[in-house]
């Protein structure tokens, strides 16, 4: 139903035992927030009548409240200005306003919240946001997160598993272990990704400086004295490998590399694929 308000990625997580970032006071998040970004407008995250629109420099500063059809509300605070009026009628995806950091904030950043009901300061009807949204950049996220070996559902959801993920990664690379996302983790996992890539690439590098594609090691082995077979034999097409797999001249696996060595990579001086 709801779809992710704005750009940016996730800064602060629903979290009813957080430390306010500004008093320093144990005080529960009943949202999450999104950080700044290039674009920072905001959008309504479902369709529904603007109840409330506040021009405030307190609290949630200005911030918007929206009545969704099913009773659900959702919040957009810390506004640097609001482009809706209360009464009005928007449908999902229109612009309603534009990241802030007005009342009780430290930075440009979109505190959004969902209630299951009317919104009220007992919070009684709140849920966690991240659990309703599928946020690209947490599939991104995911994504990047399965490639350092971890086997997360890529969804879009910021749910316990993805939280689990990211702590760990933090904890074994000295980061804040806050299980937040955000623009310093994902610039660590990136970085993590790139560093297996190279190291990869390393590897498909032998001790004769030969550069393989990405081979299993019989393949290694065996590249040149298959690659010579084939010259000397005239095995050169796919109809070639099967004749001669099915005459027993060649195994199954020697065909099948051929095929890969013929189609992806040039022979050099004999004994070298580049």
């Amino acid at each position: 139903m709801f779809i992710k308000p704005c750009r940016g990625l996730l800064m602060s997580l629903f979290d009813k035992s957080r430390k306010n970032p500004v008093t320093g006071v144990v005080q529960p998040h009943w949202g999450i927030d999104y950080g700044n970004h290039a674009d920072n407008t905001i959008v309504a995250s479902a369709s529904g009548t603007v109840r409330i629109a506040v021009n405030s420099t307190t609290g949630f500063g200005k911030y918007i409240i929206i009545t969704h059809i099913n009773g659900w509300e959702t919040v957009y605070a810390h506004l640097a200005s609001i482009n809706v009026k209360v009464g009005q009628k928007v449908s999902q995806g229109q612009l309603i306003g534009v990241k802030g950091t007005t009342g009780n904030s430290t930075g440009i950043h979109l505190h959004f919240e969902i209630s299951r009901g009317q919104w009220s300061n007992s919070y009684k009807y709140h849920v966690d946001p991240a659990l309703y949204i599928d946020d690209p950049d947490v599939r991104h996220l995911q994504q990047s997160l399965n490639k350092l070996g971890y086997s997360l559902t890529v969804d879009g959801i910021y749910g316990a598993e993805t939280t689990k993920a990211v702590l760990d990664y933090q904890k074994k690379n000295g980061l804040t272990d806050d299980g937040v996302a955000g623009p310093l983790t994902v610039a660590a996992i990136e970085k993590s990704i790139a560093a297996i890539i190279t190291a990869t690439t390393n590897n498909q590098n032998n001790e004769n400086g030969v550069r393989y594609l990405n081979l299993a090691d019989w393949q290694k082995k065996e590249t040149a004295e298959v690659y010579k077979f084939a010259r000397e034999k005239g095995i050169f097409s796919s109809a070639e490998h099967e004749k001669n797999v099915l005459e027993g001249k060649m195994t199954v696996d020697q065909a099948i590399f051929l095929m890969t060595v013929i189609a992806g990579a040039a022979l050099n001086d004999g004994n070298r694929i580049q």
